[in-house]
């Protein structure tokens, strides 16, 4: 039931159930080539195998936070190994993967840019996922209504 709450649902069981030699769980943080992996048990440090570095055709391949994976796991202690990454529901460029929300900060200084901000939800509306705009920095604009209006008149 640990798993369910960092997301994971019938369909993830049905397709870790194919490798029962694995052991299913969420990438939740990427440094470098070190994962960190959350499973039913236990949280673990991980990497990827060679078979997977040698198989992997581009970056996008490799683990992204948000994937679920199914990894080779000996105890606590050791690094555990991740073979194979399972299908993803959105990706969010190759930052994250398996994303529901967006949330893309516009700040209403001088780094205000409604251009960018279309990019933006263009990006995140083709991953599949729902954008919300966070405005910040309302302290420091005089025309936090006219910006507003900027922003409606582009976001649906």
């Amino acid at each position: 039931m640990r798993l369910e709450q960092w997301g994971a649902g019938k369909e993830h069981y049905r397709m870790a159930s194919e490798y029962p030699e694995l052991v299913l769980g969420r990438v939740v943080l990427q440094e470098r080539d070190l994962y960190q992996v959350v499973t039913e048990q236990e949280d673990y440090s991980a990497s990827v195998s060679g078979k997977f570095r040698y198989e992997a055709e581009s970056p996008s391949d490799y683990p992204a936070v948000g994937d679920f994976v199914l990894l080779q796991c000996v105890n606590k202690n050791d690094i555990a190994v991740i073979q194979k990454v399972l299908p993803r529901k959105s990706v969010e460029q190759i930052v994250a993967a398996n994303i529901d929300t967006v949330f893309i900060c516009m700040s209403l200084n001088n780094d205000f840019n409604v251009r960018r901000l279309e990019r933006y939800l263009s990006v995140a509306w083709n991953s599949g996922a729902m954008p919300v705009i966070v405005l910040t920095k309302v302290d420091l604009c005089d025309e936090v209504d006219a910006k507003v209006l900027e922003i409606e008149n582009i976001a649906i």
